[in-house]
């Protein structure tokens, strides 16, 4: 089946994309979503999710404003304005026969500038950049070349954002429109479509996340607070669901799962989205664990995130832990995030957890713990606080390692000089 890959950006950019589509994918599905203006650009993004299977952005400036008031979950990729689109405007410059000694331009980064400028001596006088920023929005764009045009520190203008060319050209300022040139198209659809292969072959493959909250409703002069936060909590996670396109059943008034696919549920969207979630519950009060399992079948997947579930619900502040097979990451977007197995088949790992006296997971956990920090000396303070254990039961897992020879006593700690004194094990694995 062919694909569709939904154009989004104004007319005149899209025109010259249509053309390169038609003479470099004549079998691949072209469908334009005209928005002049980049702020609006996020007004289709919903309809051309729905109706796509990959976005093109006409430019950065387009799906930076669309990515600041929507969400964007399919493979997505946008045009930039690079060295082709720079030498197609100096050239059309030229046969123009205006003056370029003084030119300000807008959207192409210092350093592409500098390159085009340096490799084909393109001589300009004096060049006044304003390269994209997420923060500048089109209209102090517009305002920048009109004041440099109006001082007389410019000849002309030459820009990326086609309501700015438009502006500019009506009020009679000499300007130039900096389109996509065809090989620009070509290179980034030829991207986009690798990215929507690689995530068609991720999304084979059922994802569910379970989502619990924390403690149990109290009964108390606080308990009316609460179920309104809870209510909050509610309305902000079917929005999330939403946003994921998945299903959210609740199961219980503390506990809700949500089935999805692969792809989707492992996309950064994804995780930034629900680590903000995360931190909207912290922020109120209001604490919950999730876990999202990956798997062949439904039984499967569940199993594996209820596995997940469990590893989120040993912190304090909760956390969400992702398993596929035998291989638990988490917690998600926090600093101290892990990769490690659930389940050890390598020889020498299995013989050193024997050795120990703990089971081969621990001890692959510990072993990616000290890859990620690059620290071998730990305190029982410090190794609990890794692990979320206890204190005690870590004081005890690094005796396991000193008796089974795979640590060593390095010293002796008591900042405050209250209590025995702790030992800093280095371990040896």
């Amino acid at each position: 089946m062919s694909l569709t890959i939904a154009c989004i950006g104004p007319s005149d950019s899209l025109a010259v994309i249509g053309e390169a589509f038609g003479r470099f994918f004549p079998n691949l599905g072209f469908r334009a979503y005209v928005r002049e203006r980049t702020e609006d650009s996020w007004e289709v993004l919903e309809q051309s999710q729905s109706e796509c299977d990959g976005i093109l952005f006409s430019g950065i400036g387009v799906q930076e404003a669309a990515k600041a008031r929507g969400s964007v979950t399919k493979p997505h990729a946008q045009i930039e304005r690079g060295a082709y689109s720079l030498l197609r405007v100096f050239s059309e410059i030229q046969r123009s026969g205006q003056p370029f000694g003084r030119v300000s331009i807008d959207v192409v980064a210092d350093q592409v500038l500098r390159e085009v400028i340096r490799e084909f001596g393109v001589p300009f006088d004096q060049v006044h950049s304003m390269p994209f920023a997420v923060h500048h929005r089109e209209q102090e764009y517009r305002d920048r070349h009109r004041e440099l045009l109006d001082s007389g520190q410019a000849d002309l203008a030459i820009t990326g954002f086609g309501s700015v060319f438009r502006e500019l050209q009506d009020t009679g300022y000499p300007v130039f429109r900096m389109l996509p040139s065809a090989l620009q198209v070509r290179e980034t659809v030829e991207l986009l479509l690798a990215d929507i292969s690689t995530r068609n072959l991720r999304s084979a493959g059922i994802a569910i996340q379970i989502v619990r909250l924390h403690g149990e409703a109290e009964q108390s002069v606080n308990q009316y607070d609460q179920m309104k936060d809870e209510g909050r909590f509610y309305l902000q996670l079917l929005e999330y669901v939403r946003m994921i396109q998945g299903s959210l059943f609740s199961f219980g008034k503390r506990e809700y799962v949500i089935f999805s696919t692969r792809g989707v549920i492992e996309s950064p969207v994804h995780l930034d989205m629900f680590t903000r979630l995360l931190a909207w519950g912290r922020n109120n009060n209001l604490l919950f664990s999730s876990g999202i399992g990956i798997g062949a079948t439904a039984f499967e997947a569940e199993k594996a995130a209820r596995n997940a579930l469990a590893n989120g619900r040993r912190l304090p502040q909760g956390g969400v832990f992702l398993m596929h097979g035998e291989q638990l990451r988490g917690p998600l977007g926090e600093s101290d995030e892990l990769r490690f197995r659930t389940r050890v088949q390598d020889a020498a790992q299995l013989r050193m957890a024997e050795e120990i006296g703990i089971s081969p997971s621990a001890l692959d956990r510990i072993r990616s713990i000290m890859e990620s920090t690059g620290k071998s000396t730990f305190d029982s303070a410090d190794l609990a606080a890794c692990l979320g254990i206890s204190e005690r039961s870590a004081r005890r897992m690094l005796k396991k390692f000193l008796d089974g020879g795979h640590a060593r006593l390095v010293g002796k700690e008591n900042a405050h000089q209250v209590g025995r004194p702790k030992n800093l094990v280095r371990l040896m694995i």
